[in-house]
């Protein structure tokens, strides 16, 4: 075959090097067309034989290469082929459409994931009804889509094949068939053509081992192939675990696999090629690590392989430097040399869901200029003669400028042969075989994929489409791009801005996070908030950190800190580590009743002056409390590794979360809650937290009580002291005072009793078991207990769910921290579809079963131990199975620990079983089947329990129905059910979960529930009350109640109403996630009075009740007056009342001067008791009407935001 070579100084137009000018079966002509002018003059004769003397300077380079590129454009458009020319309208068409665009978008990513073909015909003609038809398509197309959404509803299983085997069709150029047969034409016509194939091997995602072992064996099948000489594949295609914080032992995974591609690759007279791609940040030094370690070794010393590296990465350029630096030793010291891939990136949608969700800063450039510039800058690196004997460069663009300048830059600097092309399979294909003449070669990017896994090459899919279409992109200008024109003027001008950027733009990462040196500020209270990021593991100088604090991790014994001084009590209880079962690891103090009576007596004496300390200045510690808890987080982590068997990264992130709350609670009385009322703390809170979040919540709880103005006692959870330690101390030495905050460890007898119950103590606040907050109210009815308490969270997967990301988020829900989170998913609840889908099943037990399990101090482990040996009911659901039900998975006891489990799968789950009523907190998951959206729905509200729950579903009108009808307290969208962040998705219950006001934790209202508000005149902040609040407000009035006040307290109701209770609030503000916090009204209230209820405090309470929009029951005595009412009315004793109460279930019962007779049975029925006065500020009297609920939803698919839109 002949080839060409372009060089500079470019003629006005590029010959065609053949007089062939037939497209061949796939697309690419073999040669292109003419060679010589009209006049017989060669057309290249001034393009070729050109030195590198006479390539010209950097400035006459870029000038050049604009000249080069217009000739590569303009040739590229004289052999383009009239089917490529109507492709490339079409493409031109979709630039301009923007609904068309989606529906594309939701085509690809929605329909062909559904089990059944009813359910992608249903699907199908939603998105059409949604978007309506893409106008891009031809008129043809169009009406058979019209036909084809007619058909669906009739034969779904005809109409719906047709579709995916269109769309598999119209892909074909761009993910190529995996079957044998066509594969191999394929590559032999590419190979006619003088094209080299880079064949990426995709499949099912990678959830799993079962699954990275079959991708692996797939890629070592493609090496075995003759027809195949180049492969690319990324790390997390052949290990399902990666694992930063266990850097080292997932590194030795990694090096293990990549040994067996290297070998396989080797067996051949000339060796195949490997090149290791790119994806993720966090798999950067990952896989360059690898890629060295493997290629260092004896065995593998004489073999060549390759790396990507993204020029939308500021660490790039260093890190070529780095890997030319050592390619360079490598040969030096008779070793084969390497080859760099450079790419721009494509991956950039979800690096910045990354960077928002965990508030770090972007890895990539900002900017596309300074894209291109480092791109720029890493071909002269490449080119470099020194770099280029060691370090073949692989250029891969579809950009004619960067092409241009890289074909002019290899010549210059005399390294041709070093330097080839790359472009995408299937993309622009006119161009390809220009630049294959011109460079005289290209070898072509190609996924490949069998037919009964296209639905994995979705995410492929999609972010093609999102590189074509984004504005930004050269081939965005492309089709129908003529050199002069508006789009070639533009990427033009694009060209030179990145050229003059090159020596401007910034080298080394954006994330510099270190937390060996890094003192976090004290925030400023005028700021708004924001949370506190986790520590970013991607980082080598953060493992290592953490690494040495856990490794050099000693415990100490643990005192008591009564009244301002430390001593050891009455007694003292060994902490064994439950990784190391029988180890004990520190010894803590207990205290007994001498030291309970002295912590109670100096709580009441230090908290008038706390009191008066003023909201400002409690705040203002808050904010160094914060500062002080992140300098402690290595501290707390390894703490928390002992102590509760927490893996490193739960602990990290619970110790973000306290920091959170310090900040959060700092700012939490606005002058809103001071509208006409005045606040007072309850005096003395007692904290007793659970050991499951040990650091976290109980910082939470304290804090929240301490800026309201209450003293506190902590009552750590008894398995978990140490790590309560290390927090209280950082409050200490932040300033808070050791009397206003005593420590005080003691045991669960009549010691801790008398502590609930006594009088000096305002309120307890309870994280823990149904059954703790029980009895703590059978023993003092009347007790203010803010508790959030159990539950049985389940997840409801829909056959329009992704099943990829289900069964990512449900495992990560349902085993993290070994599943004993009260949030964790306990139950799945699958679609029919889904349930008995064979498939599904088999890959969920993949993930699952590819946990690591093993102790806390093995930083590569996910599943550690559970607290404690496994209880009763843990125990029954690890090792035994009901009637009906089997094991997908059984779990089984490792290493000889009572406490190490691996994670069991229990299928055939029913509402009836003992399984699904009962809160086990270990790692089983049950599998329950539901016939449809429905059923699932029912069988998930059908609990005594309701803290969190979530559905997986892509189709938005089952998101929208199950949004409205899902009674749980946090509500979760197509993402995990677990891990709960302060402000974004506050945390806390419905039903049975929750005791007390109902408040939730890092939400807008916590704190300000620890006090008690009373009126100090009228509020300000007011709108006209509704007719029908105002009709009733004359009925009082009427009655005798003040017509003033009633008024005030109406119209501040219609205000809060308006600005707060009736709307949805997301002040996050993240575009990757809405994180809604909303109030939804009880369905129905009683109010009752008692004999000593004045007639306006009676009609704040009950006008407040109908404002907010419930159901409510009047119920007064007997003998209670109420002159000129003519409502309906329940008159009866509190006796009768008790009694029917259990029957009624009320939502909430506000009642004013009730006895502990009426709390009890309130609460016995699951009702909230609400008992203050009555305060005429809407914002506080309103709340007992609502629940609050938090519900966090997943706005992207592989990064883009999904954009709905209602076809009119």
């Amino acid at each position: 075959m002949n080839s060409v070579s372009i060089a500079i100084p470019a003629a006005k137009s590029l010959p065609p090097r053949s007089d062939k000018n037939q497209l061949a079966a796939d697309g690419i002509v073999t040669d292109l067309a003419m060679t010589r002018d009209e006049n017989g003059q060669d057309l290249h004769a001034n393009l070729i034989g050109m030195t590198p003397d006479s390539i010209p300077a950097d400035k006459d380079l870029t000038e050049a290469a604009i000249a080069l590129a217009a000739e590569l454009l303009d040739e590229a458009n004289r052999v383009q082929s009239r089917s490529e020319k109507a492709q490339a309208r079409q493409m031109a068409r979709l630039m301009g459409d923007g609904e068309g665009k989606r529906f594309t978008f939701a085509m690809a990513d929605q329909v062909f994931r559904a089990p059944t073909a009813a359910r992608e015909a249903r699907r199908f003609r939603d998105l059409v009804a949604e978007y309506g038809e893409p106008q891009y398509l031809p008129l043809a197309a169009r009406v058979a889509m019209r036909m084809g959404v007619i058909a669906s509803k009739v034969v779904p299983e005809i109409v719906m094949p047709l579709v995916a085997g269109k769309m598999r069709d119209e892909s074909a150029s761009v993910i190529l068939p995996a079957e044998e047969g066509k594969l191999r034409r394929h590559l032999a016509t590419r190979r006619e053509a003088g094209i080299r194939m880079n064949l990426n091997q995709l499949g099912e995602a990678v959830l799993g081992e079962e699954e990275a072992a079959k991708r692996l064996h797939a890629n070592l099948a493609r090496l075995a192939e003759p027809d195949i000489d180049y492969i690319s594949v990324k790390i997390s295609a052949i290990f399902s675990q990666i694992h930063l914080v266990g850097y080292q032992e997932t590194l030795a995974e990694i090096k293990q696999r990549l040994r067996l591609l290297y070998r396989a690759a080797m067996a051949y007279p000339r060796p195949k090629f490997v090149n290791l791609d790119m994806e993720e940040y966090r798999d950067l030094r990952l896989t360059c690590d690898a890629f060295c370690e493997v290629l260092d070794e004896e065995e593998f010393k004489g073999y060549e392989a390759g790396i990507v590296l993204q020029a939308y990465l500021p660490d790039a350029w260093p890190v070529q430097r780095e890997l030319s630096s050592w390619a360079r030793r490598r040969v030096d010291s008779g070793g084969a040399g390497i080859k760099i891939r450079i790419v721009k990136g494509a991956n950039l949608a979800m690096e910045k869901v990354d960077a928002e969700i965990h508030g770090w800063p972007l890895a990539p450039y900002d900017t596309k200029v300074e894209v291109d510039a480092n791109f720029k800058r890493m071909l002269h690196e490449g080119c470099r003669p020194e770099n280029a004997r060691a370090v073949r460069l692989g250029v891969a663009s579809h950009n004619l400028f960067d092409i241009a300048y890289g074909l002019l830059l290899r010549d210059r600097e005399g390294v041709r042969e070093r330097v080839e092309f790359e472009m995408l399979e299937g993309m622009a294909n006119h161009q390809a075989r220009v630049v294959r003449d011109a460079a005289d070669g290209l070898l072509l990017y190609a996924p490949v994929v069998r037919r009964e896994d296209f639905h994995s090459a979705i995410a492929y899919l999609v972010r093609r489409l999102d590189e074509n279409t984004s504005p930004e992109n050269f081939l965005h200008d492309l089709f129908g791009m003529k050199s002069g024109d508006a789009g070639w003027e533009n990427q033009k001008t694009r060209f030179l801005a990145a050229c003059d950027a090159i020596h401007k733009t910034s080298a080394g990462p954006h994330r510099v996070q270190d937390r060996q040196t890094d003192l976090r500020p004290v925030s400023h209270l005028d700021k708004s908030f924001h949370n506190e990021p986790d520590t970013d593991w991607s980082l080598p100088h953060n493992v290592a950190w953490i690494h040495k604090k856990v490794e050099s991790f000693t415990a100490i014994d643990v005192p008591l800190q009564v009244a301002g001084e430390f001593t050891g009590g009455q007694d003292s209880v060994g902490v064994s580590d439950p990784s190391r079962p029988g180890k004990e690891i520190y010894r803590h103090a207990l205290a007994g009743p001498e030291q309970v009576e002295s912590a109670l007596d100096a709580s009441v004496s230090a908290r008038d002056a706390w009191r008066e300390s003023g909201f400002e200045a409690r705040a203002a510690l808050l904010v160094k409390v914060a500062a002080m808890l992140a300098s402690r987080r290595g501290d707390a982590i390894a703490a928390m590794v002992a102590d509760a068997g927490k893996s490193v990264m739960e602990a990290d992130t619970e110790v973000s979360e306290a920091i959170d709350f310090a900040d959060y609670y700092a700012r939490a009385f606005s002058e809103d809650w001071f509208d006409g009322s005045s606040f007072e703390p309850f005096g003395t809170v007692l904290i007793t937290p659970p050991w499951n979040f040990p650091f976290a919540i109980p910082c939470g709880g304290v804090l929240a009580a301490l800026v309201a103005g209450n003293t506190v006692i902590l009552k750590p959870a008894p398995e978990t002291v140490l790590t309560a330690w290390v927090m209280v101390n950082a409050l200490w030495d932040a300033g808070v005072p050791r009397g206003v905050l005593q420590f005080l460890p003691c045991p669960d007898d009549e010691t801790g009793r008398s502590l609930v119950t006594d009088a000096r103590v305002g309120a307890v606040v309870l994280t823990g078991a149904y059954e703790t907050a029980r009895m703590f109210l059978n023993w003092k009815p009347s007790l203010r207990l803010f508790a959030e308490t159990s539950g049985k969270n389940a997840m409801i997967i829909t056959a329009a769910a992704d099943p990829d990301l289900a069964i990512k988020d449900l495992v990560k829900g349902a085993f993290g921290h070994a599943g004993q989170k009260c949030s964790a998913a306990s139950l799945a609840i699958l679609e029919a579809e889904i349930y008995d889908d064979p498939p599904f099943l088999r890959r969920l037990r993949d993930a699952a079963a590819s946990l690591r399990v093993g102790s806390a101090w093995g930083y590569a482990n996910v599943l550690t131990p559970l607290i404690r040996e496994p209880g009763a009911d843990l125990l029954k659901a690890l090792t035994t199975l009901d009637e009906g039900e089997e094991w997908l998975l059984e779990p089984r006891m490792l290493e000889g620990n009572p406490c190490l489990w691996s994670p069991g799968i229990k299928l055939g789950v029913t509402p009836a079983s003992w399984f699904r009523r009962t809160e086990c907190f270990g790692p089983v998951l049950g599998l329950m089947r539901a016939e449809d959206l429905n059923d699932a729905i029912r069988i998930q509200n059908d609990s005594d329990f309701a803290l969190t729950g979530g559905i997986h579903s892509l189709d938005p009108a089952e998101v929208e129905t199950w949004r409205e009808r899902v009674e749980v307290g946090n509500a979760y969208i197509n993402r995990p059910i677990t891990g709960a962040i302060v402000r974004r998705q506050p945390f806390g219950g419905w039903k049975l979960s929750c005791f007390g006001p109902g408040a939730k934790a890092g939400g807008p209202n916590y704190a300000a529930q620890f006090g008690t508000w009373s009126n100090q005149g009228l509020p300000a902040r007011r709108l006209p009350a509704s007719d029908s609040v105002v009709e009733l407000q004359k009925s009082f009035i009427e009655a005798g109640a003040d017509p003033e006040v009633l008024n005030a307290a109406t119209e501040s109701d219609a205000f809060w109403m308006a600005a707060e209770f009736s709307k949805d609030h997301d002040t996050s503000g993240l575009s990757c996630e809405a994180n809604v916090f909303r109030y939804r009204p009880f369905a129905k209230a009683l109010v009752r009075a008692s004999e000593e209820t004045d007639v306006t405090s009676l009609g704040r309470i009950l006008l407040a009740a109908v404002a907010s929009g419930v159901e409510v029951e009047l119920s007064i005595p007997e003998s209670y007056s109420l002159r000129g009412w003519r409502r309906a009315v329940t008159r009866e004793n509190e006796r009768q009342l008790c009694a029917r109460v259990a029957d009624e279930r009320y939502g909430v019962i506000r009642a004013q001067g009730a006895s502990d007779d009426l709390a009890k049975a309130a609460v016995a029925a699951g009702s909230r008791f609400a008992s203050h006065g009555p305060v005429w500020n809407g914002r506080i009297e309103m709340l007992s009407y609502f629940r609050e609920q938090a519900v966090s939803e997943t706005l992207h698919r592989h990064g883009s935001v999904v954009v709905r839109t209602q076809a009119t």
